[in-house]
């Protein structure tokens, strides 16, 4: 009795045969083939980068293709401090608004962000030879808003003094590359405080812009 295969399987009737070879040719020899490519006999291995006769450039060839970043100067500083008036100016804007209301995070954040700023720029104006005077006095029962704006406009002032003592110094030429590098960075520091209390403040000036249109 013939055993019947699964439905789908077919017998070795099924496979065809394979295709036979034409006279006068050969099978080409896969290990052959193979064994081309394997050989590496009078070739010379890449050498990598760093070992003598390699003309791979090492790390060190390429970052000393880099240009150095130039020291900054009086004209550079007065550029930046220019920019940080700038956002102060936007933050007393801001602030001024009317029936602004600020979270209990928001004014956290405000008040450390803009202590900070006011520090640095206090600390950039004295290295320039600026007498900065006493910071604002800070009332536990005061307005917070107005607290910040005391921060703001005694920033401002700082800034405004810094800026002038950068023209002298820039007819005069007499500022220390160190100190005014020192200058720069404390400057670029405040900066980023004030962007970012720019933008808290501008989310809480348009919940306030949302919040009258809905009543209107």
């Amino acid at each position: 009795m013939e055993k019947k295969l699964p439905e789908g399987v077919r017998g070795i009737d099924g496979i065809k045969p394979a295709k036979p070879i034409p006279d006068g040719k050969e099978e080409p020899n896969s290990d052959q083939s193979f064994q081309s490519y394997m050989d590496t006999t009078g070739k010379t291995a890449p050498k990598a980068p760093g070992e003598p006769g390699s003309t791979a450039p090492t790390p060190f060839d390429l970052a000393g293709g880099q240009k150095s970043l130039a020291p900054p100067t009086e004209e550079t500083v007065a550029e930046q401090m220019n920019s940080a008036s700038g956002v102060l100016g936007d933050i007393q804007t801001q602030l001024k608004t009317k029936n602004l209301k600020l979270k209990p995070s928001q004014k956290y954040l405000l008040r450390n962000k803009l202590n900070e700023s006011n520090s640095m720029i206090r600390s950039a104006a004295t290295k320039l030879g600026v007498k900065v005077g006493a910071p604002p006095k800070m009332m536990s029962r005061q307005n917070p808003i107005a607290r910040f704006l005391s921060m703001v406009n005694d920033s401002q002032v700082q800034l405004e003094a810094a800026q002038n003592k950068i023209k002298n110094l820039n007819k005069e030429g007499k500022m220390n590359p160190g100190d005014l590098l020192l200058v720069q960075i404390k400057i670029s520091k405040a900066q980023q405080e004030l962007e970012y209390s720019s933008v808290l403040l501008s989310k809480a000036v348009e919940d306030v812009k949302t919040l009258f249109n809905i009543q209107i």
